[in-house]
């Protein structure tokens, strides 16, 4: 993965590269860098190389922490059609048994009116 590096003309030490020459693309931000850091004494560049390594982590965490999140979401949607499903299907029992108690509750009535027209022919 390539990075953007950035310098400003005042990285650059004076005389070690020519900010014209960076511009007109002989050179690469890459090359730059290098020699800029290879100016500098070791614990310079050892601070330097933590903190990039420490930038480095910081966005591997992000990366990770945005795939994990794209993740749930995926989970998620997946999970939304099949929520809906059992809910249609829940809808439909609990209807199926409302007209099956409306059918029981027909024949008891037609029960009850064929017991009382019995009783009363007695």
């Amino acid at each position: 993965m390539a990075k953007k590096i950035n310098i400003t003309k005042k990285a650059l030490i004076p005389g070690l590269i020519k900010p014209s020459r960076m511009s007109k693309g002989k050179l690469k931000p890459e090359d730059v860098v290098r020699a800029t850091l290879s100016s500098f004494p070791d614990e310079v560049v050892d601070t330097i190389s933590v903190e990039e390594e420490e930038k480095e982590e910081e966005e591997l965490a992000r990366m990770k922490e945005s795939k994990a999140r794209k993740e749930d979401v995926a989970l998620k949607e997946m999970n939304v059609p099949i929520v809906r499903e059992a809910q249609e299907q829940a809808i439909a029992k609990a209807l199926e048994k409302r007209d099956q108690l409306c059918e029981i509750s027909c024949a008891l009535v037609v029960l009850a009116s064929t017991f009382s027209v019995s009783r009363e022919r007695e």
